[in-house]
């Protein structure tokens, strides 16, 4: 075999297959477009919060239209995710939970929980509680709980 032969039939193939690599190890590559540099130069607090946007949405969109059943899950769920520390957002989903709680004395006790989540749902409860109940638009939840009506029963003092 000719030194010419041995390189045409033993290089040839090496340099295509270094070739053929090279292209698909480009075309398998995560894409590195604007996007992905400008989610990439956030702070951790915004990519987590990036994150989270889906479960939020799933939430929102069964507390809106959702059944007693899937809310029930949906709380259940974003309770299980969300840590200690995100107070605001726990309050909020107790309060979801307590206002299609059909128990006066399980909506004490939710209510309660969502003032010891965000000290600031205690003074501003019905407030809160009549805002969520804007956005539910099916029954029940889409009215204002017998807990905030006085007399029907008493509130207890937090």
């Amino acid at each position: 075999m000719t030194t010419s032969a041995a390189l045409k039939w033993g290089l040839g193939p090496l340099v295509l297959a270094a070739l053929a690599a090279a292209v698909g190890h480009g075309r398998s590559a995560p894409p590195a477009g604007p996007l992905v540099a400008a989610v990439a130069a956030r702070p951790e607090a915004e990519r987590k919060a990036l994150e989270e946007a889906p479960w939020l949405a799933t939430a929102n969109a069964s507390w809106a239209f959702g059944s007693l059943d899937s809310v029930k899950r949906a709380f259940r769920t974003e309770i299980d995710r969300l840590p200690e520390t995100e107070g605001a957002w726990r309050a909020r989903a107790f309060l979801r939970f307590g206002i299609v709680d059909t128990n006066p004395d399980g909506q004490a006790a939710v209510f309660a929980q969502a003032c010891a989540a965000d000290a600031y749902d205690c003074d501003h409860l019905k407030e809160r509680v009549e805002r969520e109940i804007k956005v539910r638009f099916v029954s029940p939840g889409n009215y204002l709980p017998l807990y905030f009506i006085p007399g029907h029963p008493p509130v207890p003092a937090f």
